[in-house]
């Protein structure tokens, strides 16, 4: 009972939503940790009470850490304007090993080489199984998808470019400078708009789907160069130079921001790869004709394996939950999942 309280306690405090004794109780659990080693230890023990959801990658764990960090901050800054730094550094040496399905993020960020500026790059990441709500300087927002990573420079109202890898829905506040998203196949330019982009570096295609207002997309050598209007979908294909424009819904493709896995008549290949970062698990499909079977359907909560257990309802296919592998730094692999055509 204890060892859950605390795992509740932590869990809300990560997501910003905790009291003043709370605040006060994490603290000081952590006062006494001088290291990372010792903090993954101390909290190991309470993710060891879970039972069956996977231990995040080191990433994940490191962004959790500092959103454990800036809530100790923040309370410090209210205690004293004076505040020493290494001293919160060395008490929120905390690492959080749960999967947050949804927290601000704002304020994560860590430094990274730029070469027109000797500013640190604020760098905003989505662990596997998370999305993140970001705020950007100038006023706009959005959310990052999971496995997903988005930076600027802090100079943001003078030049308001972001780095997309992965994907993230923007809502972009007016203004005469234009809002630019880079990817590795292209930019987007907007002014004020709402728009998506997924560009996963791991994915054999990208897209942009426009909700309102206008966006140009522009890369390839400036052999793309397209202007989007609502409701419609630029699917690149990298590897082929390839693209074209469809009308599309665009609230089935922007669903992942409400907390929606929703399939829209697509292929079992391309929803597992949405499934296996959503999940944050290792899906492998052993039949091809399986992979072309197609699927719309909407999951809200709902745990893997019963999202399983719904499609194949409607599909000849049957799954196993491989055993979990443990490394040799204590830290679990990837949960792994086999799907293929069921024996009649």
């Amino acid at each position: 009972m204890e060892k859950n309280k605390t795992y509740k306690t932590l869990e809300k405090f990560s997501g910003g939503k905790y009291s003043w004794n709370e605040y006060q109780l994490v603290k000081s659990w952590f006062e006494h940790i001088h290291n990372f080693n010792e903090a993954k230890s101390f909290l190991k023990e309470h993710w060891n009470n879970l039972s069956d959801s996977d231990s995040p990658d080191v990433k994940s764990l490191d962004h959790i850490y500092r959103q454990i960090e800036y809530h100790i901050l923040l309370e410090e800054k209210k205690e004293s304007k004076k505040t020493n730094l290494w001293r919160i550094y060395r008490q929120a040496a905390a690492i959080l090993l749960i999967p947050v399905l949804v927290f601000s993020a704002w304020y994560f960020f860590s430094e990274k080489t730029t070469t027109d500026t000797d500013l640190a790059w604020v760098e905003i990441q989505a662990p596997h199984s998370s999305r993140i709500q970001f705020a950007l300087p100038d006023g706009s927002s959005g959310w990052l998808n999971s496995g997903s990573s988005l930076s600027y420079n802090p100079q943001f109202t003078k030049k308001r470019q972001v780095q997309l890898s992965g994907e993230a829905y923007f809502e972009v506040k007016p203004s005469d400078i234009f809002f630019n998203v880079k990817t590795s196949d292209f930019d987007v330019n907007v002014l004020g708009t709402t728009f998506n982009v997924t560009a996963y570096e791991d994915d054999s295609f990208s897209q942009v789907v426009l909700v309102e207002g206008k966006v140009n997309v522009a890369g390839y050598n400036q052999l793309l160069d397209r202007t989007l209007s609502p409701g419609e979908r630029l699917f690149v294909y990298p590897a082929e130079n390839k693209f074209n424009v469809s009308k599309v819904d665009t609230e089935s493709l922007t669903a992942w921001k409400d907390g929606l896995l929703l399939l829209d008549n697509e292929p079992l290949e391309l929803a597992v790869k949405r499934m296996e970062r959503w999940y944050n698990v290792e899906i492998i499909v052993e039949d091809e004709l399986l992979k072309r079977y197609r699927f719309k359907a909407t999951f809200e909560d709902e745990p893997l394996e019963e999202v399983l257990k719904l499609l194949s309802v409607s599909t000849p296919m049957e799954y196993t939950f491989e055993k979990r592998e443990e490394n040799s730094d204590g830290i679990y692999k990837k949960k792994r999942v086999r799907i293929k055509l069921k024996q009649l």
